[in-house]
């Protein structure tokens, strides 16, 4: 766990410390143990136990009766004159801690005026921090004052705006060189944190958006600024940037739109942006040489370079990714934002690590790391300082680049307090706004009854979850080994009873009921991860032809769109998007991952599809409902062979009485008589203009809508 040197000491709790000594040392043992001051005061310990611990060392629980203040320096001595700094470490887990050093002020980080500059770091557990402050003269290095709950604070009289600095901590017996955790602003690859005051940049323009009446009014779209941005054949300027998404008209060279254009035009409420803070890998001076999509968090309060068309610049990133957020909200589009508070890319390297080790990171009670994210540690959310990062993370997103909502990358990993908590923040800002995550149950070291999972999810009534379920069942299986597997929309019919379910959000009694309202059920069939669906079915139903191929793939838009819950889509999904069958590219090339434009010409019909099933979404708010027992009251299935009717009754003021939504995912042909002329309002073509028929066919891997007046 801890043991990396022959002797440790770490103070665990109040009063208890946990020794080490390696076995090479004196075979491990030692009967006397004391504490010293740097006043060179000596208290001795008691020893409470003794044990093994692995092969090498020797485990020692120590009591200490002196009252050690927090902060400060001591070393911890043993019989045969090994000496060690003693280092805060499991003690900040206790609630004690918490209690005695959480800060609820608003101040952390820097804030910058005209005349001068206030730095504030939260680090209760330092001796000494000192900040470096790069001005053209040279360094300015400055003490800080240990101030309340163990704030760090240092006031300058000048205008340090656009001033990189550094922070060094003397902490556990050592020098820790660190950028500001609270940062916003950053010189090129996250090699200093940058002051900024966000009063001397251009002000964003706010624009009034069109009303989201209820959630289920939302359709959002999937992007990375970089894969929506990135090929030649876009004829977007600025590719792999953040103002590539603000150029309007772009087309390809035979006229199809790309872009921006390519996302009004479709109808979509909401982007979501793929990690779109400051990431670790990708090398914001030669950003060809390496990729990655961003799940490796390195500063989170601040916008990607790499995005930027000047990372040098660290104006220029901040600029550009508030511009493009003000551009969709032009075109009357939301945007969420793709948040990954769960883990970081280097826990050891990370700010939080150097600031307060041991804090930000879950840990078990013995000490080892816990890893539920699979990315080697979890951010500790219900740690109150934690916590209070990511809603102050949140909260800055949301005031100075006015984003709507927020994805959660493994919301799993976090607790169900921290997801709730900012989602009425997110509220009390927004009152429209969008919070959802995926919610698997992870691995991580809380209790079941404190993640923020889907089991969980009537805990957390206002906060979406990815339904894995309505993807399973609609698409098929999305595991590299299962990728064989069909769904219903695929051609096995025996999941017709998990489709009902689908179809009406997983909400609804006496069927799988996995969220308790449809507003909660964010469902998707294709996300970043795994087989984009048009490489799914060239897996699972190599029997079919390209032309069949397109029919399913338009089969699944439509369920997708015209089931309860929130529809999801993925960039490119609307045509036929590929991956050439790779199932994991995060960090694939841009040969794999960039948006082929092209496609879209070739699959112009699945993306008239798209859109035209969008606009019939947003046509029937029978369609949208908010509350499960509405869908119970106003939703009849009935099947055939294979085939999945629904039958909605509704107001005729929608304007129509009854809708039916046939689901044909098989070869055959069907027929249906009606008792009286109905409309058609849309089949494999998309919208039709209210055909009139009492006789109709339904066609093989097709979804056809009727409606009477």
């Amino acid at each position: 766990m801890r043991k990396v040197n022959r002797f440790e000491a770490h103070l665990d709790d109040y009063g208890i410390i946990t020794a080490y000594l390696s076995k090479e040392f004196y075979s491990g043992r030692s009967d006397v143990f004391y504490v010293r001051d740097l006043k060179g005061n000596l208290v001795k310990c008691s020893i409470f136990s003794y044990e093994q611990s692995g092969n090498d060392y020797f485990k020692y629980t120590l009591g200490c009766d002196q009252n050690l203040i927090i902060g400060n320096q001591y070393d911890v001595l043993e019989e045969h004159g090994l000496t060690v700094p003693l280092q805060y470490s499991l003690i900040t887990k206790s609630p004690r801690f918490d209690e005695e050093f959480y800060y609820d002020g608003d101040d952390l980080g820097v804030k910058c005026s005209q005349e001068s500059c206030d730095f504030a770091i939260w680090a209760p557990t330092a001796n000494r921090i000192v900040v470096e402050i790069f001005k053209e003269t040279g360094p300015e290095v400055l003490e800080l004052k240990r101030s309340a709950k163990g704030v760090f604070r240092r006031h300058v009289r000048y205008n340090g705006h656009g001033l990189s600095y550094l922070y060094h901590i003397f902490v556990n017996g050592g020098w820790n060189t660190s950028i500001d955790p609270m940062a916003v602003g950053s010189t090129v690859n996250n090699q200093r944190s940058v002051i900024i005051d966000f009063n001397q940049l251009k002000p964003i323009t706010r624009h009034e958006l069109s009303p989201l009446k209820q959630v289920t009014d939302s359709i959002i779209y999937e992007l990375s600024v970089r894969d929506f941005t990135m090929q030649v054949d876009s004829n977007i300027e600025n590719r792999g940037k953040f103002l590539g998404l603000t150029e309007e008209n772009t087309k390809t060279n035979n006229g199809v739109t790309t872009g921006l254009a390519h996302i009004k035009e479709l109808g979509v409420t909401h982007v979501q942006i793929m990690p779109m803070y400051d990431f670790a890998t990708v090398d914001e001076h030669n950003v060809s040489l390496f990729y990655n999509w961003g799940y490796d968090p390195a500063q989170y309060n601040v916008p990607e370079g790499s995005y930027s068309t000047d990372p040098d610049n660290p104006f220029s990133r901040i600029e550009e990714a508030r511009q493009m957020v003000e551009t969709f909200h032009k075109n009357d589009i939301r945007v969420i934002m793709d948040v990954v508070y769960n883990h970081v890319y280097d826990m050891e390297a990370s700010s939080f690590e150097k600031v307060v080790p041991y804090y930000y990171f879950r840990r078990s009670n013995t000490g080892a790391l816990s890893n539920g994210s699979f990315c080697g540690n979890d951010f500790d959310s219900n740690r109150l300082m934690a916590r209070k990062y990511i809603l102050d993370s949140i909260k800055l997103w949301m005031t100075e680049y006015d984003v709507d909502g927020f994805r959660f990358d493994l919301m799993g990993v976090l607790d169900i307090e921290t997801m709730n908590q900012v989602e009425a923040l997110c509220r009390a800002i927004k009152k429209d706004s969008l919070v959802y995550g995926e919610g698997w149950n992870m691995p991580t070291s809380l209790p079941e009854n404190m993640k923020a999972n889907r089991y969980n999810q009537h805990l957390m009534p206002n906060i979406g979850h990815f339904n894995d379920f309505f993807r399973e069942h609609v698409k098929g299986k999305t595991s590299h080994e299962e990728v064989n597997v069909k769904g219903y929309c695929a051609g096995d019919t025996s999941y017709i009873e998990a489709m009902k379910a689908c179809m009406v959000g997983t909400s609804v009694n006496n069927m799988v009921r996995l969220f308790d309202k449809p507003t909660q059920s964010i469902n998707y069939i294709e996300c970043h991860d795994n087989h984009t669906v048009w490489d799914k079915l060239k897996e699972s139903n190599k029997e079919d032809n390209r032309e069949v191929r397109i029919k399913r793939q338009k089969l699944m838009m439509g369920t997708l769109l015209l089931a309860q819950g929130i529809p999801f889509i993925n960039s490119g999904q609307e045509f036929c998007r590929t991956k050439n069958g790779y199932h994991n590219t995060y960090r694939s090339p841009d040969t794999i991952n960039q948006i082929d434009w092209t496609r879209k010409e070739r699959y112009l019909e699945v993306f008239r599809y798209t859109k035209d099933l969008i606009q019939l979404r947003k046509m029937f708010p029978i369609l949208r409902l908010t509350q499960s027992d509405m869908i119970e009251s106003h939703v009849k299935f009935r099947e055939f062979d294979g085939m999945l009717i629904l039958n909605y009754t509704c107001q005729k003021s929608k304007p129509y009485s009854e809708i039916w939504i046939y689901i044909n995912p098989t070869n055959q042909i069907y027929y249906e008589s009606f008792n009286s002329f109905v409309k058609i309002i849309a089949n494999e073509a998309g919208l039709i203009d209210g055909v009139l028929v009492q006789n109709a066919t339904i066609n093989p891997y097709t979804l056809v809508v009727f409606a009477a007046e």
